[in-house]
């Protein structure tokens, strides 16, 4: 949509809408930035901030104001993980190719954390945005138009090993979550090509993830080249479409896959695999029962001291926060947020601003059927190097 074609009562919509989130630290403060918001909810005003504002919260959780600077992607992440960009369509959308069936996602997830690769996907997408900030003139038709982008989503190579793998499942719906969540309007058309039958089975899971407006962007191809080649074709310039996909885009050495812009994916060597049996030495057990928590009390006694933890767990991931006492009330400290422990441990060290008591929780809560074994270490340490020192401490009685 484009600002030009506002009416009169969205125009006061979006003024209103300006007024009202003037307090928030925004990524892009311009009407086109809002205006992806209003788009998205139909130009409901309350429905529009509380979405802004969830996801300005959200970015300022996990840092993604300094995420090109701060992630340094793992190499697996780099050679395995078959994400990139390659032109721009005829409408001047960012073009983004997913060779998903050929993504070892399995593979991937053994090798870094859920959040890990979250994070690198995010990144991508922030990318994006900054590219078509930058280059105008050739990712947004018009300056009062909303920027957008077109993604190619390669399904060949897929099969049940991508649905029956359950955290290679529930990556990909958090990750469709998350893109609804915090950039709207960022996608004008998703091409899906090379669809087996069984992609029914996850598009059928994907779907009430998405809102409608996503929904009725997605064009689906099987594997009939002709057909999606044509389809694409519609849309792109050959010299700004792969050649494997239609066009005339090759990377410098003629390979058509143009595998300079976008990594065929593979099988991922399990070289890269994280630790499997995590040492238990020195560490405390406790059992997580399906649908339930455990709060573990710690003594904090002088401000400015360092509460450290190192656990994991056997059957599966767990949420895990820490809250401080205080005032009758649990006071978050360390935001509650479901960890891949089980793939490798989780480690983390905070500084208690605060004297009190501090409990670590481990919440099973989300799960009807496992339960879970956690090793954890809890440290309380000075941060002075001649002070208290103190190794794994006991619960508070």
């Amino acid at each position: 949509m484009d600002l030009s074609q506002l009416n009169d009562d969205q125009r006061a919509t979006l003024k209103q809408f300006r007024e009202a989130v003037k307090d928030c630290k925004l990524p892009d403060s311009d009407d086109v930035y809002l205006l992806r918001w209003l788009v998205a909810r139909d130009f409901d005003l309350a429905k529009s901030e509380k979405m802004l504002r969830n996801s300005m919260e959200w970015r300022q959780k996990n840092r993604i104001d300094t995420i090109i600077e701060d992630w340094k992607a793992p190499e697996v992440l780099t050679k395995y993980c078959a994400v990139g960009h390659t032109s721009a369509d005829k409408y001047k959308s960012y073009t983004v190719v997913v060779r998903y069936g050929a993504m070892d996602l399995k593979g991937l997830l053994l090798s870094v954390k859920k959040k890990g690769y979250l994070t690198h996907v995010t990144k991508i997408v922030e990318q994006c945005i900054v590219e078509a900030r930058n280059n105008p003139a050739r990712f947004t038709s018009s300056p009062t138009t909303i920027s957008q982008a077109a993604l190619i989503l390669d399904m060949a190579g897929f099969s049940m090993r991508h649905i029956t793998y359950k955290p290679a499942l529930d990556t990909a719906m958090q990750m469709l979550q998350m893109n609804e969540a915090n950039y709207p309007e960022f996608l004008r058309r998703i091409f899906v090509i090379n669809a087996p039958k069984i992609f029914s089975i996850l598009y059928s899971l994907a779907k009430p993830f998405m809102h409608e407006k996503t929904r009725n962007k997605v064009q689906i191809y099987s594997h009939d080249a002709d057909q999606w080649k044509a389809a694409l074709l519609e849309d792109f310039d050959p010299q700004e479409l792969p050649a494997c996909y239609g066009g005339t885009l090759t990377d410098p050495d003629g390979n058509p896959n143009c595998i300079t812009m976008v990594n065929m994916g593979g099988e991922v060597p399990k070289s890269y695999y994280l630790m499997s049996k995590p040492d238990t030495t020195n560490k405390n057990c406790v059992s997580v029962s399906n649908g339930s928590k455990e709060q573990l009390e710690f003594q904090v006694t002088q401000t400015g001291f360092i509460l450290k933890w190192d656990f994991h767990s056997e059957e599966g991931d767990i949420a895990f926060a820490i809250y401080r006492k205080g005032d009758g009330q649990m006071i978050p400290v360390v935001p509650h947020e479901r960890v891949d422990c089980h793939v490798s441990p989780e480690e983390g060290e905070i500084c208690c601003d605060n004297a009190g008591v501090y409990i670590v929780e481990f919440d099973n809560s989300f799960s009807y059927f496992r339960s879970k074994k956690i090793w954890y270490s809890i440290s309380i340490q000075s941060a002075k190097p001649d002070g208290y020192q103190n190794g794994s401490v006991n619960n508070v009685e």
